[in-house]
Parts: structure tokens; sequence; C-alpha cells
């Protein structure tokens, strides 16, 4: 018995085939040559019941191999030229961003994120030249971002909607940059988005949270209990006595009234 697809015999031993492909139908042939038809041909059926894979979208896959192939070649093949007056060719990746060229234009030519970071473009260099959207459009994710030298204070050039939305960050994302309570502060964010974000009063207290620094974040003390649930020891330890409320000029509906804490009155 022959393969039909390679014509040559399919060995038996002992009446087992190695290496074999059997269809519901019955029709046999080597495991290799199914494997390589199904891809090339992007079809599961028999070749012997169904030798012509019948589509409305002619050639469609032939031009589907052709558009990958072509891209990883481009990727593979990128321009080697001889450097410009500042290090690099302006047909290269960092010459193409040094003069503004669009996202889109680079994009056509085949490169992705991975690119940028094998050429060490840093995140700063891009910042400069593109904005946010732009940025996001082309396929930026957070990995990217923290492998390109992703900084607390770039966060600043980045809208809500993107952190929320586009990078789906959450407050542990956020902290592997070493962000402290000023620059979250800087930020602008409200207390709810910071909540959504999932920080905790743990979290503020580790990035030095206090019943001074946390002012940077908001100046009322309803707000942060509402948000982040604070108990009254762990608003205590934070440093929150009913003098250093006045004294800071927290506003405060409630009234913080002294309480024993690991031995000790406030």
């Amino acid at each position: 018995m022959n393969c039909i697809l390679c014509d040559q015999p399919i060995v038996m031993k002992d009446r087992i085939r190695p290496n074999v492909a059997t269809f519901e139908c019955g029709h046999h042939f080597h495991l290799s040559c199914v494997l390589h038809h199904s891809r090339d041909k992007l079809t599961t059926d028999c070749f012997k019941c169904k030798p012509v894979k019948t589509t409305s979208f002619p050639n469609l896959s032939h031009d589907r191999i052709l558009a990958m192939e072509t891209l990883i070649q481009a990727r593979q093949n990128k321009a080697k030229t001889t450097k410009g007056w500042f290090g690099f060719s302006s047909s290269s990746l960092k010459g193409m961003v040094s003069s503004g060229s669009s996202l889109n234009s680079i994009a056509l030519k085949g490169y992705t994120p991975e690119d940028f970071i094998e050429e060490s473009i840093t995140w700063k260099q891009m910042s400069r030249v593109y904005t946010a959207d732009a940025l996001m459009d082309f396929g930026f994710q957070w990995n990217h971002l923290i492998m390109m030298g992703f900084e607390p204070k770039d966060f600043k050039k980045i809208p809500w909607h993107h952190i929320k939305d586009t990078l789906n960050l959450s407050a542990s994302d956020i902290l592997q940059t070493s962000i402290n309570l000023r620059e979250l502060g800087n930020l602008e964010l409200e207390l709810y988005q910071l909540e959504e974000l999932g920080f905790t009063w743990s979290d503020f207290v580790k990035m030095g949270g206090n019943s001074r620094s946390l002012k940077l974040l908001t100046d009322s003390v309803d707000d942060l209990i509402t948000y982040f649930n604070p108990s009254k020891e762990q608003l205590f330890q934070a440093g929150f006595t009913e003098e250093k409320v006045i004294k800071e000029k927290w506003k405060s509906e409630v009234k913080i009234k002294t309480v024993k804490v690991n031995g000790f009155v406030f």
C-alpha cells in the first residue's frame, strides 16, 4: 500500500503502521504527509475523498502564507546601511523614530514593539515623538513599556482609559515601577480610580503614607476611609490623631477619637 500524497509505501511491521494517519473513511497516509498537506491547504479533509478544498475565497490560504512569510522576511532582513550623521541611518528603526516617521509607516515595514526593544529604543525617546494614543494603537503593551525603561513620571502622559483598559494595569503593575506617594499624587488620579486599580491602605503605608504625605492624594479623611477602609488602629498608626487632623487641616466630618494601640493611648 502506498501513500498517495508521496507515492511511497506505507511500511507495516507486526501489523503496526508507524507514522501513519488514518481518516474515518479508512484511507491511510504517512502522518508527516498529512501534516504538511493540512498545513499548506488549511484543511483537515481526507485528500483522497476531497482532493481539492472548496472555498469561496480563492487563493486565500496562499495569500495568507505569503503575507506571513513577507513579514518574517522583512523582520529578518532589516536594512543594514551605513551610519549617518547621528550614528544611524534614517532608514533604520532608530532613524525613523528620530525623524518622526509615522508609526503607520513603521508598521508597514514589518516592525513590531519587540523590534523597538531589540534596538534599545527607550520609552522616553518614543514618548517625545509619539502620542500615547498612537503608541497604544501600534500595539505596545505593559511588558514592552517596562522593558523600555518606563518610569513613574511617564504615567503622566498616559490617559486614564489607556491605564485602565488598554494596558489593563493593576496596583501591583504600577508598583513595579517603584513609584512613591508623591509621584502617585502627581498623576492626579481620583481616589475611586486608585481603588479601581486595586490600591489598598497597606500599599499606601508601604509607600510611606501617613497623616502628612497622604494629603498628596486627597485632603479628606472621610474619603480615605470610604475607599480604603482602614481600621481605627491603622489610622492612628499612620498618625491620624485628632491633633494632627486639625493641625494638618484635614477635612473630616468624622471626629477622630483616642484609641489604645499596643499599650499606647492616642
